[in-house]
């Protein structure tokens, strides 16, 4: 059939090479609207239930907002797990979903079991946008003229930006962030509702009536209809002033009568601060976040929200009123595309020149026609990638290793070498090209696909791998594989295609200097170590004890970061702490950040959005911190170094607790585990007091073992409350009830939206309040005025009592159970050998009570789930490749001893890692998995050749002896264009080359000790694995 093939694109040669410019054609088409990620989402689908419920402590978003939305929210299908946070006046309850489910499917569900939840009055739920963690690609601030208020910037973001910025293909939402939001406010004084005899509700409910349009259908007039309408909006204060509340003898009380109407600020629940290091340092910006729309390509977006931001900046916005990027993710994208497109393009070269080398100068054009696999079967990838819909990763691409790609062409082009070479040495059996290249296909054929089967076979555990992992690793063994077999294709139909001109004229010698001297080089040391079995056998036996000895020291870890050129610092203040003296300490960490000579830029977030897209109160200020290209570091020349070095400026201030990470990372931690931090431990229990105590001494426990830092604890506790308690007695006698009461609370102190003001297009709250004089104080709050059911004049304190008192400050809450968590952050060590020493000092220093559990997650948790699926896969794995060896060579023996190149394979990996100074991780885990492979490729070749000489009659040692000498060139040259291939992956230190780096170092290194091993231990052992007699075989096979 192979041979078919071949035969049929020889004839065809013009259709052939039609069907190849279809096929490039195809592939650039397809690898224009691939999307590429520098970082692949690594989430499971889920959905956020976003409840604003203003004015409301966390103890009663909890009872009235989260439970029964959790409750509900149980039954949705393909849940795998729930998490919720409440605090004041927000309610987040974060579904996550099965690996599996389908994200318009859950939302549509989520929004059914939404419907059917009964929401207490002024509750607003809605759903989070549809984008993912990674899904944050550009902000930006808008910046004014001098003498431009930061009220009317907000405005502009407010119904300007945002409104145009969401049209823009691909663009899921806008989230406004910082800046004060325009409020008409009516600020009453309470000795006046007094002195009026007025009740407060009577202000609210004027105000409410005293602000609408109405329609009254239409009249004939004559020959014309004219619609009817009755106008009533206020237009300014003064219209809002003038508003009649009551009537006294003739004479209207009116609101500027009982009030100050003002234009103010909406109450504030974040702020944010820009610092450009030796320029300006601003307290108050308004800043916009850009959210992809999960699935779309984040290079084509982004060019066209700039495309938009060019047209705003240009037509939409006041003069001197421009939109200022801070953060484009194209720059981390182009960063990590250009590392990446170097170390191809250096893999690629350098492969090539190991085809020169083995194939001799004179045969160039036949490794010309090897190395055109490379960017087809890269093109056929794409091509594969785009029609399956999974968009490209540069972690994926990053892991392509060119040389086991061209390896089928390059069996193929070695085999019609050697038959031309044959043919020159005996002329009198001439044949055609076309007739000797289908015979080297046709000879070569079953061994190629044989040992792609045993390849692709050991790329079945990164198919298992689950949530974090697999979304890392499945596109890159779909990529690899896709390639593979596209290359496998080439080989046997477009490569004999093109050999068909390059191999036209004088066909160079086949064997070049190299090969002669490799061939001059190896036979004698195989001679010598046949001689010295014992010595050499002991050796390697050694050697593999030694791997495993240095295995157990190597460190673990789950992946390594992607330096995405920034920092995203996070301070955890006093819980109780003010937003003033928030503000102030926000600053002070901004300009010590600003002080170092890496950073261009500091953004400072305190709080959170008005929209609640953010948990964090005025006790969290979050930095983003954006850094100078490497080379221009000088405070060190490492992120750790810098890192280390701010921590330490950082701790002058005391009180504060400090996490470093950044943005991308911070988004999926805490995605991925419920915990803004790099790993976590979840402690869960009913009572809070009990939970917090055991968070603080687990924190401190923590703080003892070597290369934890970061570590804190969520506070539950401790934030102040004004308790205004109801005396039920009281108000029964004044004839009023507790929502009377509530409403007066609710009014006086947190301002009630009685309407809305328009200006045009846009809509501005008005809300009653009493002056910030009459609630200045607890003593103030017990003197506002409330009015009995006969208009007597009573007051809040004589109807409740008003005290102070500790309350929660945030409910973390997880499978409908609540808990907290100490997170921390792992520096100067491995991840898997602190882990160890942690939870050994945990375990024995803090005694859980009944009824409580602990659970580790974060990196840890992705780490010991990756581990055990592998360590489930791998095993059946190779039996399956066992299987696939026992039907080639119909000898379990012989299998087995191919099979063996495995772990004497892994002693270069594992000795590798130190030497580079990485850590044993998922990454290289995989790396092992592909080396594995290729490993058992090269003992396929071996013992092959051995067992034919061994067939034709040869004795023992002699088959030995000359199968190794002639399979040395094949062995050498496929193990070295792997791991030259991968060579620049591997010695890279740039940006995006953290990940493809392990996978590389481990393959390198392996296949250094896998192809020494292969070429001597196989033969060593090859008389104690066969079993059967040659001869008998050979009888058996003959017809």
């Amino acid at each position: 059939m192979m041979g078919n093939l071949t035969s049929y694109s020889l004839r065809h040669r013009p259709i052939a090479l039609a069907l190849l410019a279809l096929f490039i054609a195809a592939g650039f088409s397809a690898l224009q609207r691939l999307p590429i990620e520098a970082y692949p989402d690594v989430t499971n689908v889920q959905i956020q239930i976003i409840t604003l419920f203003p004015g409301h402590a966390a103890e009663e978003v909890e009872r009235l907002i989260t439970i029964p939305v959790e409750n509900e929210m149980n039954g949705i299908p393909a849940r795998a797990t729930m998490r919720s946070i409440s605090l004041f006046g927000l309610s987040v309850v974060t579904i996550v979903f099965d690996d599996d489910a389908k994200g318009d499917f859950v939302r549509n569900q989520a929004f059914q079991h939404l419907s059917n939840v009964t929401l207490p009055a002024g509750a607003q739920a809605s759903l989070s946008p549809d984008a993912t963690p990674v899904g944050e690609i550009y902000r930006y601030t808008l910046k004014g003229p001098p003498g431009f208020s930061a009220v009317e910037l907000k405005s502009l973001e407010d119904w300007v930006v945002e409104r145009k910025l969401r049209t823009v293909r691909g663009v899921v939402d806008i989230i406004g962030f910082g800046g004060p939001t325009k409020q008409y406010q009516v600020q009453v004084d309470p000795a006046k509702l007094k002195s009026y005899n007025v009740p407060l509700k009577q202000v609210f409910d004027a105000l409410s009536n005293g602000n609408r349009n109405a329609g009254g259908s239409y009249i004939e007039h004559g020959p014309e209809m004219y619609v009817v309408r009755g106008l009533g909006f206020v237009r300014d204060t003064n219209d809002i002033a003038s508003i009649a509340v009551d009537t006294r003898n003739g004479t209207p009380v009116r609101i500027r009568d009982l009030a100050a109407v003002t234009i103010g600020e909406r109450l504030r629940l974040g702020q944010v601060g820009k610092l450009l290091p030796g320029g300006s340092d601003q307290d108050d910006v308004v800043q916009g976040i850009v959210l992809l729309r999960k699935g779309e390509n984040a290079l084509e977006v982004l060019q066209r929200v700039r495309e938009k931001v060019a047209e705003i900046n240009t037509h939409d916005l006041p003069s001197g009123v421009q939109i200022v990027p801070h953060y484009d993710r194209t720059e981390l994208i182009d960063r990590t595309l250009h590392t990446v497109q170097h170390n191809m393009v250096e893999g690629i070269c350098l492969v090539l020149l190991v085809l020169i080398l083995f194939l001799g100068l004179g045969n160039y054009r036949s490794a010309l026609v090897v190395a055109t696999v490379v960017p087809l079967s890269l093109l056929g990838a794409f091509l594969l990638l785009d029609l399956r819909g999974i968009p490209a990763n540069l972690i994926s691409m990053g892991a392509i290793d060119f040389g086991i790609i061209v390896d089928s062409a390059v069996v193929v082009i070695e085999n019609l070498l050697q038959l031309l070479e044959r043919q020159r040495e005996h002329p009198e059996g001439r044949r055609s090209l076309p007739s000797v290249i289908i015979e080297a296909v046709r000879q070569m054929g079953r061994p190629i696909l044989f040992s792609k089967a045993i390849l692709l076979t050991a790329f079945i555990p990164l198919y298992t791998m689950q949530r974090v992992e697999g979304k890392i690793f499945r596109p890159m063994a779909l990529t690899l594989t896709f390639a593979l077999v596209v290359g496998t294709l080439l080989a046997l139909t477009i490569v004999p295609v093109l050999a068909s001109f390059a191999a036209r004229g004088r066909i160079a010698e086949h064997e070049s200097w190299i090969v002669r001297w490799l061939n001059a080089a190896y036979r004698p040391a195989l001679v010598w170590a046949m001689g010295a079995r014992r010595r050499i056998l002991a050796a390697a036996v050694i050697g593999l004890v030694g791997a495993g000895t240095v295995a157990h020291y190597v460190g673990s870890e789950f992946l390594p970061k992607l330096d995405e050129g920034a920092l995203w610092v996070r301070v955890l203040m006093p819980q109780s702490i003010s937003p003033t003296d928030a503000s102030r300490i926000v600053r002070r960490v901004r300009n010590i950040l600003g002080s170092f000579p890496e950073v261009r830029t500091v953004m400072s977030q305190l709080g959170r959005p008005d929209d609640g897209t953010d948990v964090n109160g005025f006790d969290t200020g979050e930095f983003y911190v954006d850094l100078k290209p490497r080379d221009q570091w000088k405070t060190a020349p490492t992120r750790e170094g810098v890192v280390e070095a701010m921590y330490r400026a950082l701790s002058e201030i005391p009180g504060l607790e400090f996490t470093f990470s950044q943005v991308i990372e911070d988004n999926v931690n805490e995605a991925v585990s419920g915990i803004k931090g790099e790993l976590g431990i979840k402690v869960f229990g009913e009572d809070p007091v009990v939970l917090q105590r055991l968070a603080d001494r687990i924190a401190d426990t923590l703080k003892s073992v070597p290369g934890a830092a970061d570590v804190g604890t969520e506070e539950l506790l401790g934030q102040p409350q004004v308790q205004i308690s109801v005396d039920r007695a009281a108000i029964s006698r004044a004839g009023l009830s507790v929502s009377d009461v509530q409403s007066v609370v609710e009014t006086a102190l947190g301002g009630a939206t009685a309407t809305q003001v328009l200006e045009g297009e846009r809509m501005f709250d008005l809300v009653v309040k009493l002056t910030p004089k009459a609630v200045s104080d607890i003593d103030s709050i017990r003197h506002i005025p409330v009015f009995g059911s006969n208009g007597e004049r009573l007051t809040l304190g004589g109807l409740a009592s008003v005290d102070v008192r500790p309350g929660f400050a945030r409910i973390y809450r997880e499978e409908n159970a609540r808990r907290i968590a100490v997170k921390l952050s792992v520096r100067g060590r491995d991840l898997g050998s602190l882990v160890a020493e942690a939870q050994q000092k945990v375990a024995t220093s803090v005694p859980l009570p009944t009824g409580y559990h602990l659970q580790w997650t974060g990196a840890f948790e992705n780490q010991q789930r990756a581990v055990k699926r592998l360590a489930l896969v791998v095993p059946v794995t190779l039996a399956a490749i066992y299987f696939l060896l026992f039907t080639a060579f119909d000898s379990g023996w012989l299998a087995a001893l191919i099979l063996l190149n495995v772990p004497f394979a892994a002693i270069g990996g594992v000795v590798a890692l130190p030497l580079a100074g990485l850590a044993l991780s998922v990454s290289a885990l995989v790396g092992f998995i592909a080396l594995f492979g290729v490993s058992v490729q090269n003992g396929v070749l071996l013992v092959e050749r051995i067992r034919e000489l061994r067939r034709a009659g040869s004795p023992m040692e002699e088959a030995i002896r000359e199968g190794a000498v002639s399979r040395v060139r094949p062995v050498v040259m496929t193990a070295m264009m792997a791991a030259i291939g991968l060579l620049p992956a591997g010695l890279s230190h740039a940006v995006g080359a953290e990940t493809s780096r392990p996978f590389a170092v481990v393959i390198i290194g392996g296949l250094v000790t896998a192809t020494l091993l292969t070429l001597f231990i196989i033969p060593l052992l090859y008389p104690l694995f066969e079993h059967e007699d040659p001869a008998e075989t050979v009888d058996a096979e003959s017809p």
